[in-house]
């Protein structure tokens, strides 16, 4: 079959030489581009069909530049070229993936011969077949052009189709095909951990707003291991609801805006191996709690800081017990703004969702300096773009939007599961998105400063105080 398809490609280069001066400038470029669609499903060279596209936009662009220099440089009449003569840099796609699978692995130096070699032979045989004609005394520039030119083309074109790191580093600067469910897929074959191998029995569980979305598929998957699970959430019926269909599950009714029940539920629970801190939604109005602290604040940073505070004190975790804080996307474009963190007298829902993920990446970073957290693994993470029931609600425009690139609550999952049962080392305090460490950080502007970090703890760590001396 690659035999055949040599020789048809071959002909095709015949036929655009010999003919490409009698026809239409278009039926050339019409038949290359017919071909190399055929070419990526017949064949189907493992690369996606827009990176696909992107080489022939690539390889296209190149060669007008290859092509249109030999005028530039008064080497060949200008009558003698056409148009269509770019469908032999389109269809030059079709080599590789398959023709040119034996030659990836070759070191640059000699892909760089071989391209130049072939490069000046394919352009000489051209003028020798009459498809180009060379101006007087040109014919020693006619050659190392498309030399020089090709020792540069062929290596960079075979380390743009077989290496994935350009084309991910691309895509990833983009978000939008790096949060939604494309990035995740692309991403995905770099996964090296078969999490459904893992075998979990002895591990006991805690989520917290597990009984829908992301926090619903990290609780199903490690009760299908054999984990004893633990959710929390506010909707009762929602919770029996899981307890009932998921083995080796418990459901417990907590509101992490209510610091007392979280208190209350620390004193008598199991102990932990696995803690997710899952739980947070975006009410449209503001809302405080029983402290006069904003809902998102309350229940996402400071209700889930005093949830595992608690459960250290009262000795509920296991030694080496992870801990893994979700975090969103959404932060990446927000400072961290203490100011409305903990005195939020402006309320918009979406700009305090981000300022409180920030503010949940801070702590797990400070956090993780502090001795008495030595022992555990403090981990913070984000899904990418999730298709749950809490963004429709809460993002209807952006969830209708985005559509079927959002990922699917399995996908935005896998992260949280990874970082609970991994063998790879992890390191406390970082941040992490789709199996791999990540900064935080788009640019510098977005750290906070020292004394943010230090107020930021200070903040917390008072609220906690008080609980206590209102406790004794």
């Amino acid at each position: 079959m690659i035999i055949l398809k040599i020789i048809l490609l071959q002909l095709f280069w015949f036929s655009v030489v010999f003919f490409g001066n009698s026809v239409s400038s278009y039926l050339p470029l019409f038949a290359s581009f017919i071909l190399v669609i055929v070419n990526y499903y017949v064949f189907a060279p493992k690369i996606s069909l827009a990176r696909y596209s992107f080489l022939i936009i690539l390889f296209t662009l190149f060669g007008y530049l290859h092509d249109t220099s030999f005028i530039w440089l008064n080497i060949i009449t200008k009558k003698s070229y056409h148009i269509g003569f770019l469908s032999l840099w389109i269809i030059f796609i079709a080599y590789y993936g398959d023709i040119f699978n034996k030659l990836k692995n070759i070191p640059t130096f000699f892909l760089s011969i071989l391209g130049a070699l072939g490069g000046s032979l394919a352009y000489w045989s051209a003028y020798k077949l009459g498809a180009l004609s060379i101006l007087p005394g040109r014919e020693t520039t006619y050659v190392v052009v498309p030399f020089t030119l090709w020792a540069v083309f062929f290596p960079s074109s075979m380390w743009l189709f077989y290496k994935d790191k350009y084309w991910n580093y691309f895509l990833d600067k983009t978000i939008l095909f790096s949060f939604d469910k494309s990035g995740f897929k692309r991403h995905e074959n770099q996964f090296t951990e078969d999490l459904s191998k893992k075998r979990i029995t002895t591990k006991i569980s805690l989520i917290t707003g597990g009984t829908s979305g992301i926090g619903e598929e990290v609780a199903m998957a490690l009760s299908r291991l054999n984990s004893k699970v633990v959710v929390t959430g506010r909707n009762e019926k929602k919770g029996k609801s899981f307890e009932e269909k998921n083995f080796n599950s418990t459901f417990v009714s907590l509101d992490m805006v209510n610091w007392n029940d979280i208190h209350n539920f620390c004193k008598v629970c199991e102990k932990f191996d696995y803690i997710v801190l899952n739980a947070g939604s975006m009410p449209e109005n503001l809302i405080v709690n029983e402290s006069g602290v904003e809902f998102q604040c309350a229940s996402q940073l400071l209700g889930h800081y005093y949830l595992i505070s608690w459960l250290k004190k009262y000795g509920k975790l296991n030694s080496h017990a992870r801990i893994v804080w979700v975090s969103s996307g959404g932060m990446y474009l927000k400072e961290l703004d203490l100011k409305s963190l903990f005195n939020n007298s402006e309320y918009e829902k979406v700009a305090t969702y981000a300022n409180v993920k920030r503010a949940q990446v801070t702590l797990v970073e400070e956090l993780s300096k502090e001795e008495e957290w030595a022992k555990f693994k403090i981990l913070a993470m984000h899904p990418g773009w999730v298709g749950t029931l809490g963004l429709k609600e809460s993002l209807p425009k952006f969830y209708s939007l985005m559509g079927n690139r959002l990922r699917s609550p399995a996908e935005g999952a896998d992260t949280i599961l990874w970082l609970l049962m991994t063998d790879e080392a992890l390191y406390s305090g970082s941040f992490y998105f789709d199996r791999k460490k990540v900064s935080p950080y788009i640019t510098k502007k977005y750290m906070p400063s020292k004394d943010q970090r230090l107020n930021l703890m200070k903040q917390v760590k008072s609220y906690l105080f008080d609980h206590k001396r209102s406790d004794t």
